[in-house]
């Protein structure tokens, strides 16, 4: 994708010009201000947040941070086969969480950069840029920028900064957190669950000044909405319920006021598409989106972390009769139960083959929008309706009886448009399992299956995971990532995960 470049400006030589600025700040980000020529404008101002989310999928997009979240102690396996001819090991490495040996050059590793995960110094570039839209937005001139327009860029910094920050816990646990755009500071790692604590503040101030909707389209979930800004906000709750047991109430309370914020508050701005528009939720752009990357394989942007490579191992190969992968029966069975109809399961899958594993049971959900080859042609969704009113579900069954009936109406929410019987079940574990296994269902492919195993403990338990972490690794931090030994550059104050040491 085509990129301004903008010379590195007063924030890149304020860092080198500190003796204590750490290796992961020292950026040379093509957003950065040229000097007293930059910032006078309106177009300025968009050119500057345009290329910071072209930073964001430099960073994301370029390795396959998506592919590993779908695969990680997933429902996936090598079809035999795929091993006999093509012996992708990865699969095994991700399945079982062998992050060490998926780190190892070969040539898997080369061509879908796994490595590259663990490396978190582009995140901090963007972070620095967001921080630098933040700072510099409120200084141009009203008679360019309106004073709403200003909190509205000011309100999307704020939400970058914060979003990368959520992928980095989620990846890392403990990471260094500062907010200063020009921070020049020797500082070490802080704990996970007080990030997203200042984050979630951070966001709570800010919402209000993004739109529910924006009037242009090509903007139109690409830019941060106040959905977007309230889902990321439920999504750091409950991944700090999930860690920091003393406070969980808390979490869940807020989860759910914000659920209804969302549902009950956006003007319109917001559905859930019926099954028959599937195509068109990841063509991008509809009114279930919340957050989205662009993607046009006629633009040539096919990239790691999206859906091209999912469906580079879960489709049949050139006319070859198998797939790269097929799917464990068992979890088959628990997320799709046989005898009960699920407009999802006959659009996503061959009902014939998708029980009984071997080598051809292709997960289908994005090939109506394959391009070229198996390239994926659309959007890649970070975050949409049907994950929110989920995780809103999620946070009311957590509180207990009183909660469980708004639970319920929730799940069925989700239910419906799946044109599946509602759930009439019990309360309890019933309804909160229920729940997980909606979510595992309709968020199926989307990047969202391992996390959610990690933030409820479920990774821990072979009910509910194919290759369940034990209790012990767990909480010694087998659910984060290696970090890369460049991070302990310059900084006596760092260190590494100790459980991938």
């Amino acid at each position: 994708m085509k990129r301004f470049i903008i010379a590195v400006g007063m924030a890149a030589l304020l860092c080198i010009s500190q003796s204590g600025c750490k290796k992961f700040l020292d950026t040379e980000s093509p957003t950065k201000e040229s000097g007293a020529s930059f910032w006078k404008t309106r177009e300025d101002v968009e050119r500057f947040t345009n290329n910071m989310y072209g930073e964001i999928a430099d960073v994301l997009l370029n390795n396959s941070f998506f592919l590993a979240a779908e695969f990680r102690c997933g429902v996936y396996r090598q079809t035999p086969m795929a091993q006999a001819i093509w012996n992708r090991t990865y699969f095994d490495f991700l399945v079982y969480n062998n992050m060490k040996s998926l780190q190892i050059h070969n040539y898997w590793n080369d061509y879908f950069h796994f490595d590259n995960i663990r490396k978190w110094d582009g995140y901090f570039k963007v972070i620095q840029s967001a921080g630098i839209l933040q700072d510099r937005v409120m200084g141009v001139s009203s008679s360019e920028v309106s004073d709403t327009d200003k909190r509205r860029y000011k309100a999307e910094a704020v939400w970058v900064r914060c979003f990368l920050y959520f992928i980095m816990v989620r990846l890392y646990g403990d990471v260094p957190y500062y907010k200063d755009p020009y921070f020049a500071g020797i500082i070490g790692r802080t704990k996970f669950t007080d990030v997203l604590n200042s984050c979630i503040a951070d966001l709570d101030a800010i919402k209000g000044d993004l739109p529910w909707a924006y009037s242009d389209p090509k903007m139109k979930a690409v830019r941060p909405s106040r959905g977007a800004a309230i889902d990321l906000m439920m999504h750091m709750n409950m991944w700090n319920a999930g860690f920091d047991e003393a406070n969980k109430d808390k979490y869940y309370t807020a989860t759910v006021q914000l659920g209804k914020e969302l549902l009950e508050n956006n003007n319109g701005a917001y559905r859930l598409l019926t099954i028959s528009e599937f195509k068109r939720l990841f063509r991008g752009g509809s009114e279930e989106g919340l957050f989205e990357f662009t993607q046009n394989v006629n633009y040539g942007e096919v990239r790691g972390f999206g859906y091209q490579y999912l469906n580079d191992n879960v489709l049949e190969h050139s006319g070859g009769g198998y797939s790269y992968v097929n799917l464990v029966p068992k979890f088959m069975e628990k997320m799709y139960p046989l005898g009960i109809v699920d407009r999802r399961r006959d659009a996503w899958f061959d009902v014939n083959t998708m029980y009984t594993g071997g080598n051809l049971v292709e997960f289908r959900k994005f090939a109506a929008n394959v391009g070229s080859n198996i390239a994926f042609d659309g959007n890649l969704i970070v975050f949409r309706l049907a994950d929110a009113i989920l995780l809103a579900a999620e946070a009311n069954a957590e509180l207990g009886a009183g909660n469980e009936a708004e639970a319920t109406r929730l799940l069925n929410l989700i239910r419906a448009r799946a044109e599946t019987i509602p759930y009439v079940g019990a309360g309890g574990q019933d309804l909160k399992d229920a729940i997980f296994w909606e979510r595992a269902r309709e968020l199926m492919g989307e990047g969202h299956a391992f996390y959610d195993l990690v933030r409820t403990h479920r990774i821990i338990n072979s009910e509910y995971c194919t290759a369940p972490i034990s209790p012990s690794a767990f909480l010694r931090g087998a659910w984060t990532w290696p970090i890369d030994a460049s991070a302990l550059t310059n900084n006596p104050l760092m260190k590494l995960n100790d459980y991938w040491l």
